[in-house]
């Protein structure tokens, strides 16, 4: 088990820019030209639910209908950076949510275009799990989006799912017109992540006197013929979250994880396939709930 204490916390003092928090009139423009990002945050307490194959999925979707997507990955294991074959790179050159974060930089610095046409990622390292994030202002990603409203459509998050102050930072960033979507298992940990993920959406917003952030329940890994056990995760959810799940629901198959072998999400991977499928259906649900 990792130790932090004062000695290995590498907070970049020297490049803090509190100023950069307040971009006022840039801000301020962009609203009165209607010009806003739509933010998307991927976020569950309990981890391995299909936080980064949603995300990742999400971005190539709305990138291949001609959207300027942005993907932010809040992760310190960094899956959708290694997606991308980001991680070295993005370390070597300080090029990563940390310093967006924390260093006070501009989306403008930090987003590396990929392969995909339209789509950009700012990317993680496992350096952000060393971060104080006691230093962390909550809306320090809401700021700098804003900043960043004229260059995309979209912007989807690949939050932690331990990180409590990243997530709040993701969520107050949806918190306009934006949307969290929690995925979640139909397995007997079903209620854990996902009502401890509502309950901060709530309780973040409610702290600061925003606006609560939209949210829906995104059930992942449903297989063709559901057993008993997922069939009572699923009454479990339809008990206490009747009205905030997608019609969408993401289906299992070994496609997603052949196409990760490769570096490719499953929509590029296998185009005709079920989870595909899904993805497209789920990314016009979205986009519906947006509109």
């Amino acid at each position: 088990m990792m130790c932090l204490s004062d000695k290995n916390v590498r907070f970049r003092r020297n490049k803090v820019s509190l100023s950069r928090d307040f971009h006022i009139a840039r801000v301020t423009d962009a609203r009165r030209k209607g010009i806003s990002i739509r933010t998307i945050a991927i976020s569950n307490y309990k981890g391995g639910v299909g936080k980064t194959t949603t995300a990742v999925n999400l971005a190539s979707i709305y990138a291949s209908q001609g959207k300027r997507v942005l993907l932010i990955d809040l992760d310190p294991q960094a899956s959708a950076t290694d997606f991308f074959g980001l991680y070295e790179r993005a370390a070597a050159e300080d090029r990563t949510s940390i310093e967006l974060l924390y260093g006070g930089r501009p989306v403008s610095e930090l987003a590396y275009e990929t392969d995909t046409d339209g789509l950009s990622v700012i990317p993680s390292t496992i350096e952000l799990v060393d971060q104080n994030e006691l230093l962390l202002r909550e809306q320090r990603l809401k700021f700098a989006l804003d900043d960043a409203s004229e260059d995309y459509d979209v912007c989807l998050i690949d939050c932690s799912p331990v990180m409590k102050r990243l997530a709040f930072n993701a969520y107050l960033a949806a918190a306009d017109n934006g949307l969290v979507v929690i995925p979640v298992k139909l397995d007997s940990t079903v209620m854990r992540g996902t009502a401890l993920t509502v309950e901060a959406t709530k309780s973040i917003a409610e702290a600061l006197r925003m606006p609560t952030p939209k949210y829906r329940i995104l059930r992942t890994c449903v297989p063709g013929r559901m057993t008993n056990a997922e069939s009572t995760g699923a009454q479990v959810l339809d008990n206490f979250f009747p009205q905030s799940q997608f019609e969408t629901v993401i289906h299992a198959s070994s496609k997603v994880c052949e196409g990760s072998w490769q570096w490719k999400p499953v929509t590029a991977f296998e185009p005709g396939s079920r989870p595909a499928l899904d993805y497209a259906a789920l990314a016009e649900e979205i986009s519906h709930e947006l509109a």
